[in-house]
């Protein structure tokens, strides 16, 4: 047996690192997280519309010697199988090159620290013509023709990333500015979302000069958001922490709620664990086959924190943008599932009237337990519909029961669900005063019949809409007391 170096060719393998699966998105906050493991407080993004379009990302975190920064440059700098410190985002030891190059041809890095600046560079192009591993090195002089490369002079230490050349953009667009211009609305979004607890917490990030604001995903400063029970478990000694929510009811958000929820059309689609490893979340709207995707569900959210350390047995891939949910930590989770769930049902269940627990209250439509489900039938028993019943003729009767039994098999039950997971349902919030008026108007023909005005008076207080408004239920007991 004999030893034989099998060194990979450069031009063809980190041609093909460059279809590792990033999107332009999660490419950018791949680079962002080598910023905050370095400590950096403050990241700016800039970028300006051109024919070939450029990106400079700049951060004042701890910077990086001429040597680290060599390390850094490195494919495979780090074993994934190292041990990291308890903040640190990173794990392969690819992101900073896999990232970038994943989107564009050309990387320069330029770093600061005790007053020394070095910088290297990926091009792609000069590898394939050196057919090797050959990185660029600059001197001082070049460096200094880089874009807003001053903002190191700002800053005791730092570091900046120049991305040059993004031909996977341009090869898929006839528009090259709407299309980079919409990469960078949806790269806000996404970094606002994947990092907003550390935005929260005091992270400044910037895309031109204007501050990212945080989405988070659970409104937990609303104070209609259900803030369920936190519990955790151990795994091989590590903690894991959930921390379940259920949403308010969409009639209750306002816009800028809307929009930290990533609008009507996604309340449905991203329900679930919202998983973060060391605060920032990596994958997010799944239930990991523990629970189905459900229109009543939808509210559920459930917060997932897990350390570094556990990456392995959560299969954590090189993006950090998806995990796969071992069976060891199942069993674990299924309370906080059964919890958010079953409280979301509840929000849509009793939406609108008082639980059924007070069986003073009549509700319009009734749910009634038949072998293989449930019918929904409209309540016979509501003053309503009673008024009617003791001052019709009996044909006329007859054609009203047939009307309301065709209203209910006429229930468009499945346009309902399609439109309500769609958030395309207009919630119908009447004001108070025109239900009164409404009230009005039906105990007009009350007294215009000679029928009893007390006793329908204490019908309608315990009656849908009408026990829904503490306003309305005052006047109606004005009225009775006026008429005894």
């Amino acid at each position: 047996m004999y030893e034989q170096n099998c060194v990979p060719f450069a031009p063809s393998l980190i041609e093909s690192m460059r279809s590792l699966g990033y999107s332009f998105s999660s490419a950018i906050a791949d680079l962002i997280d080598n910023s905050i493991s370095a400590k950096a407080d403050e990241i700016s993004i800039l970028s300006e519309p051109s024919a070939d379009p450029w990106m400079v990302i700049f951060d004042n975190g701890c910077g990086m010697s001429k040597d680290e920064l060599y390390e850094a440059m490195r494919y495979g700098s780090k074993s994934p199988l190292d041990k990291r410190d308890s903040d640190d985002l990173g794990r392969f030891g690819l992101g900073l090159k896999a990232a970038s190059l994943s989107q564009c041809r050309r990387l320069v890095v330029v770093s600061k620290k005790n007053n020394e600046i070095s910088a290297y560079s990926w091009d792609l192009d000069f590898v394939i013509e050196k057919g090797a591993w050959v990185l660029k090195c600059f001197s001082d002089e070049e460096i200094k023709e880089y874009f807003y490369i001053d903002m190191l002079d700002k800053v005791r230490a730092g570091t900046y990333i120049l991305l040059e050349n993004f031909d996977r953009v341009k090869e898929g667009t006839n528009d090259i500015n709407t299309t980079f211009n919409k990469n960078l609305n949806d790269m806000e979004n996404h970094i606002a979302l994947v990092f907003h607890r550390f935005i929260e917490e005091g992270l400044i990030i910037r895309l031109n000069g204007i501050k990212i604001v945080g989405r988070d995903p659970f409104l937990s400063s609303h104070p209609a958001t259900q803030k369920k029970r936190e519990s955790s478990f151990y795994i091989n000694q590590e903690k894991i922490t959930l921390k379940p929510y259920v949403l308010p009811h969409l009639s209750k958000l306002k816009q800028e709620d809307l929009v930290k929820l990533g609008g009507k059309e996604r309340i449905r689609s991203e329900q679930g664990f919202y998983v973060y490893r060391n605060k920032r979340l990596i994958i997010w709207g799944t239930w990991f086959r523990l629970e189905r995707k459900d229109e009543l569900n939808k509210l559920a959210r459930v917060r997932v924190d897990i350390p570094n350390s556990l990456d392995y047995m959560w299969a954590i891939d090189i993006k950090k943008s998806t995990a796969s949910l071992p069976d060891i930590i199942k069993k674990n989770m299924f309370n906080a599932v059964y919890e958010t769930v079953l409280n979301s049902e509840k929000v849509y269940t009793y939406r609108g009237r008082k639980e059924k627990n007070d069986k003073n209250i009549e509700v319009i439509w009734e749910k009634i337990k038949m072998r293989d489900g449930y019918r929904y039938t409209i309540n016979r028993k509501i003053p309503q519909l009673r008024l009617l019943l003791e001052t019709m003729e009996s044909e006329q009767l007859k054609l009203l029961d047939s009307v309301i039994k065709g209203i209910e098999e006429a229930f468009p039950i499945n346009a309902l669900y399609v439109d309500m997971a769609k958030g395309a349902i207009e919630e119908c919030n009447e004001e108070m005063e025109d239900v009164w008026a409404e009230l009005q108007i039906q105990m007009d023909y009350v007294k215009s019949k000679g029928l009893h005005i007390i006793e329908y008076y204490k019908a309608f207080m315990n009656t849908e809409p009408y026990c829904n408004y503490e306003e309305i239920k005052k006047r109606i007991q004005e009225e009775i007391e006026n008429n005894e």
